[in-house]
């Protein structure tokens, strides 16, 4: 264990970098975390909730948002480290930013959306010493380093036998349309499938689909993909290209992908007999060999490259 001091800020809603944190802790003698995502905030009295509105109105910022994550930066006092990794810094003000930059010795930042799906990642990446992107297309464009997404648990034992050909859970937004295509596939060739879409505070009904009302965590979305022979991933396809956690969760538990990404096939895992890719626009034709046959094995030395112990050598090397 190194005696270093690290500061490892999120914004996690389901889970993904609890092993990132958790591996932190076996590396470094002093990890402080903290979850953007979880923080609660109530306005103090009504002159900063007044003042919220009109700032908001002026500037098309939510000073809400300021006054919720200020309380990182006070927590944090005057303590310094030796490195500080920060997920989605585009929630931070600039001044806020500054004052986490300058208590770091080394200041880094992992994008894991594109710029093109959250502008404000373009305008912080000049607060950091190192920006690393999932998303190709921005490493290029902006000079960034790439790196993929992770396997965000350890690797599994053999879980208990497939009971569904196929799951997938996403939001109710316009990718619904190519998964009601796939979902007819399942269908017409007497395939099961469990495919949730997530549509909050409201309950929906659909012969295709099933519409959920609450957001599905890790936990619980893990206990589906035990159960299933094949994970599906539709990507947000023309606003990001980065691989999603969902074919990380697919190579974890060594299930079979579908997915829509095109740019899978210039991965080092990728295996046809494993990986199936499909077109949105197009009518779906999947071998039935890709059903019939087993998944086969990641080789040890390609699937290690995708752990959170080798994603963190590389984000911190």
């Amino acid at each position: 264990m190194e005696n270093k001091k690290v500061l490892f800020i999120t914004f996690d809603m389901s889970g993904y970098y609890d092993g990132v944190h958790d591996e932190l802790k076996r590396r470094y003698q002093t990890v402080d975390y903290y979850n953007t995502a979880a923080i609660k905030f109530k306005y103090k009295n009504a002159f900063q909730k007044v003042s919220a509105f009109f700032y908001k109105l002026f500037t098309g910022k939510k000073l809400k948002n300021y006054y919720k994550y200020s309380q990182v930066i006070n927590s944090i006092g005057g303590r310094k480290y030796d490195l500080t990794l920060v997920i989605r810094p585009d929630v931070f003000f600039d001044s806020q930013l500054e004052t986490l930059k300058s208590k770091s010795d080394r200041f880094i930042a992992y994008y894991h959306d594109s710029i093109n799906n959250i502008k404000r990642k373009k305008d912080v990446i000049h607060f950091f010493d190192k920006v690393y992107s999932y998303e190709k297309k921005d490493v290029a464009n902006y000079n960034l380093h790439f790196i993929s997404n992770f396997i965000y648990f350890d690797k599994p034992a053999d879980g208990p036998d497939s009971t569904v050909d196929g799951f997938s859970v996403m939001s109710n937004d316009y990718r619904v349309s190519t998964l009601k295509k796939l979902a007819a596939y399942f269908q017409k060739h007497n395939k099961t499938y469990e495919f949730f879409v997530m549509n909050d505070g409201k309950l929906l009904t659909d012969d295709l689909v099933t519409f959920i009302d609450k957001r599905m965590y890790n936990n619980q979305v893990v206990e589906h993909i035990k159960k299933a022979r094949i994970v599906v991933d539709i990507h947000k396809y023309g606003v990001q290209d980065g691989l999603t956690f969902r074919v990380f969760e697919a190579m974890g538990f060594r299930k079979k992908l579908i997915t829509i990404n095109k740019d899978i096939v210039n991965y080092d895992f990728y295996n046809p007999n494993n990986i199936v890719v499909i077109d949105e626009n197009k009518e779906i034709d999947i071998p039935a060999s890709f059903f019939d046959t087993a998944y086969e094995e990641v080789p040890a030395e390609i699937y290690n490259k995708y752990t959170v112990a080798a994603w963190l050598d590389k984000i911190t090397g």
